[in-house]
């Protein structure tokens, strides 16, 4: 007897049970408004609008897709998961290209105010309350990969190896709410200071800071952003600063002044940390610290600068330690919301990519803090919620743009967990 192979169409399942019910919520709750309505894109629509199809590269990066081509195979037949998100069906994946590939630097601006707006609707970082708490603003500098014809492709150091083709991405971070608050692309030879003011300058626009905030406000990064022209412009800001010096030979120079008794070992690691005997001098009063620590050809050493007087050296180090959190940030948005596999030849193209893929981590951050913050998956990260959590296969049924069922797959390891959490979203955005 031969098995009888069909083609059947199954319109309320889906492989992705809890994207399909947040995607419910962000479109019947207007959520993703403030984005799309800054957007004004004169372009001729035939089944999808500009703004459709950029919602459907969303839910593509939310959906852990490594190309845009995936949308044919992976999202496009699931059409499930399109009514949930509104939508009768996903666009073609060589329209939503097209539409991408004519993104031009006007269309960036719209589409980074439109999602500035949307952090400013539901984004914590907005509402710090700088009276009772620092406010710790992380920025670090990374290299995408990209083909050596890209736009701003040059060779050089890129995510930890050498004599890549890569660009620059600079990214304003606040770890203690996991949000991204800017992120801009630079070709791959632009120097990392070069870069510090110009961040800090639309982030301060952008959050509306007073000066008496930016007292309240630590600037964190890399030797990479920390020449003494960045130190000292951050200092007349009236910023507060913990960075590392940009000068190797200067480390090396002020650790060479240290007495062998006056280094502090940290008794959690193989590292040491010393007063600066001779230090240079800046617009205002700062903590210079001597570092060394053993590398694999010697001894290597650091300085770290720290306008927060009252801390002691090693407390100073391991509050700079803290900075960690947005190299794992990048590191997860890399991995759960595969930053550098999208890989496009003009800089405005891969730039909206990115300013996409920042807002799909802060909602996936938001949804920490409306759901997940009481649950076993307090502690997953991007990459194991895009895997994970959102990938839970089983039945969602849309009657007349209503959700009536949700259906999780009973075998999977999560589902018993995800149910009360599914539950709890919808009842965060009232029923919509």
């Amino acid at each position: 007897m031969r098995v009888p192979i069909v083609l059947e169409l199954l319109p309320t399942q889906t492989q992705y049970v809890p994207l399909a019910v947040l995607g419910y919520c962000l479109t019947r709750s207007h959520v993703l408004h403030p984005v799309w309505n800054a957007i004004d894109w004169p372009m001729k629509t035939y089944d999808h609008t500009p703004t459709a199809k950029l919602q459907d590269m969303l839910v593509s990066i939310l959906a852990g897709n490594n190309a845009v081509s995936q949308i044919n195979t992976r999202l496009r037949p699931d059409v499930a998961l399109a009514a949930a998100w509104d939508r009768k069906q996903f666009a073609e994946q060589s329209n939503i290209a097209k539409l991408l590939d004519r993104l031009t630097p006007p269309h960036l601006e719209q589409l980074r105010q439109g999602s500035q707006c949307l952090f400013r609707r539901y984004g914590q970082t907005i509402y710090h309350d700088y009276r009772t708490h620092w406010l710790l603003l992380d920025l670090d500098l990374t290299g995408l990969q990209a083909s050596r014809r890209a736009e701003g492709s040059c060779k050089g150091y890129c995510s930890g190896k050498r004599n890549r083709y890569g660009r620059q991405l600079v990214r304003g971070s606040v770890p203690t709410y996991h949000e991204t608050l800017w992120s801009s692309l630079h070709p791959g030879n632009q120097p990392g200071g070069a870069t510090l003011k110009p961040s800090v300058e639309k982030i301060q626009t952008f959050l509306g800071v007073t000066k008496a905030q930016r007292q309240r406000t630590i600037i964190r990064t890399d030797a990479g952003l920390g020449t003494d022209e960045n130190i000292n412009w951050l200092l007349w800001g009236s910023y507060q600063v913990l960075m590392k010096g940009y000068s190797g030979t200067r480390a090396v120079s002020l650790a060479r002044q240290v007495d062998g008794k006056a280094w502090i070992q940290d008794p959690h690691g193989t590292r040491w940390i010393a007063w600066a005997l001779n230090p240079p001098r800046f617009g205002r009063r700062v903590n210079v610290f001597v570092l060394r620590w053993p590398g694999k050809k010697g001894m290597r050493y650091g300085i770290l600068l720290s306008t927060l007087l009252p801390l002691k050296p090693l407390a100073t180090w391991h509050l700079y330690d803290g900075r960690g959190a947005a190299e794992i940030e990048i590191k997860a948005d890399k991995q759960g919301l595969r930053l550098p596999k999208r890989r496009k030849k003009s800089m405005a193209v891969q730039e909206g990519l990115i300013l996409l893929t920042d807002v799909a981590h802060n909602l996936l951050s938001w949804m920490h803090h409306w759901v997940l913050e009481e649950t076993p998956f307090r502690g997953f990260g991007t990459a194991r919620i895009v895997d994970e959590l959102l990938t839970i296969p089983g039945q969602v049924v849309i009657k007349e743009g209503k959700l009536h069922k949700v259906a999780l797959l009973k075998s999977h390891p999560y589902a018993e967990s995800m149910r009360s959490i599914l539950q709890n979203l919808l009842d965060f955005f009232g029923n919509p």
